[in-house]
């Protein structure tokens, strides 16, 4: 049986914004972070233990930010370290925000594809919770796109819960992020 003195430990995806030039958390993460704060965490910031997960997709060619396709062993080394910079500078959002609010975290980078990654993840941490933002795409463009968070709901070992982003955020391009 758990403890129920134990704080509550909630599990959140996050990624980066899809959008350019927009190197900050991704509106539907973002959403989510914000949902969570405000309707479980409430006024009870020592109940959570809040567990961050960015996990990085690694390019599938290696040459989507250089100008010519000759490469030297130091172009795919800058890559690697500009990629591991971002992907701390999005886990610092979250945990500085967590840290000003009481509520203690962790946080830490993984790479692969992300609904793969996430639900093993939740399956080695073993959380209570997962919480996962959400484009809200429609049944045409879950087709192409696919979504990490249904993938999550179906598989996941723990409750997921699933936030939409708001329809007054949603770029242009529901795709984006």
């Amino acid at each position: 049986m758990a403890d129920s003195s134990a704080p509550t430990r909630v599990m959140m995806a996050v990624n980066e914004s899809s959008l350019k030039g927009y190197p900050h958390p991704s509106i539907s993460c973002r959403t989510a972070f914000d949902w969570t704060l405000s309707k479980l965490v409430r006024s009870n910031p020592g109940g959570f233990h809040f567990l961050f997960l960015h996990v990085q997709v690694p390019d599938e060619d290696g040459f989507d930010d250089m100008d010519s396709i000759y490469a030297s062993p130091e172009d795919f080394r800058q890559m690697k370290q500009r990629d591991k910079i971002r992907g701390l500078h999005l886990l610092e959002y979250f945990v500085n925000q967590c840290h000003q609010l009481g509520i203690k975290c962790e946080a830490w980078i993984r790479h692969g594809d992300p609904k793969e990654v996430i639900c093993s993840e939740v399956k080695r941490v073993q959380p209570d919770l997962l919480v996962v933002g959400s484009r809200g795409l429609g049944p045409f463009q879950r087709v192409f796109v696919g979504t990490v968070s249904e993938f999550c709901v179906k598989h996941a070992e723990c409750p997921v819960i699933t936030i939409k982003r708001k329809a007054t955020e949603a770029p242009q391009d529901p795709v984006d992020d």
